[in-house]
């Protein structure tokens, strides 16, 4: 165990090249500015928290810790690391879990529709459906076919949904594409649904095909429906 307590302090001693394993990333250039930064720091941390392990190690053996500088001074600049690098990643890390953890709650107008990104609408979206029992995948900018949402329904059905975030009309072409996708999806049935409206032929061409429309209004209505009665559910 005096091996291991040995070993753990000559890597202790060596924490500060803790900042050199983070900052290498802010070299990476085929990352934008923001994200290095944030990368950078989050390897800092990682590093610290394995350093602060072995200290830890250290302390539980009842072994002298070794320093270059003095034990205040070294202990004050590694609280300070760890407190500077674990408090932004977790204040990062919170953020996005915010940004990606959508409600159904979050639209009850159509104002608050129109506020969504679109990627935040098609997770909307996706909460939609699991909230009636099915599974959703976002699929968002990785499909090739416009779809953006696939779902698979309680039935096991596949579903394929495409959202259009905007203000204005979705015309008959936009439906037939998608229904030729549908085809090639393999799909049972297709949504369209937008926080806009559809034209009118796009709504007499969809007669009689297995295509679900919803526009800004009737997906107001369907949130607040469906809130109502999860509500119910939990009396």
């Amino acid at each position: 165990m005096k091996a291991l307590v040995t070993i753990a302090n000559i890597l202790y001693l060596f924490w500060p090249l803790t900042l050199l394993f983070g900052l290498r990333k802010l070299f990476q250039k085929k990352y934008p500015f923001k994200d290095r930064i944030r990368l950078s720091l989050q390897r800092v941390f990682i590093g610290w928290l394995l350093m602060a392990l072995l200290l830890g190690f250290i302390y539980l053996q009842d072994g002298q810790v070794f320093f270059f500088i003095s034990e205040q001074t070294n202990h004050l600049l590694f609280a300070l690391l760890g407190l500077i690098s674990g408090g932004i990643t977790i204040i990062w890390a919170l953020s996005r879990w915010r940004k990606n953890r959508i409600q159904l709650s979050d639209a009850q107008t159509l104002e608050d529709l129109l506020s969504l990104t679109p990627d935040e609408f098609e997770k909307l979206v996706a909460t939609l459906f699991k909230a009636y029992g099915h599974q959703a995948q976002v699929l968002g900018g990785s499909s090739d076919h416009g779809v953006d949402v696939v779902i698979l329904s309680k039935d096991n059905e596949k579903w394929i949904v495409q959202c259009k975030r905007y203000n204005g009309s979705v015309g008959e072409p936009v439906l037939r594409d998608l229904y030729g996708t549908m085809g090639h999806e393999g799909a049972h049935k297709a949504y369209l649904i937008t926080s806009g409206s559809f034209t009118s032929q796009a709504k007499e061409w969809a007669v009689g095909k297995p295509i679900v429309l919803y526009d800004g209004p009737s997906l107001v209505k369907l949130i607040q429906r469906t809130q109502l009665h999860r509500s119910q559910l939990r009396k």
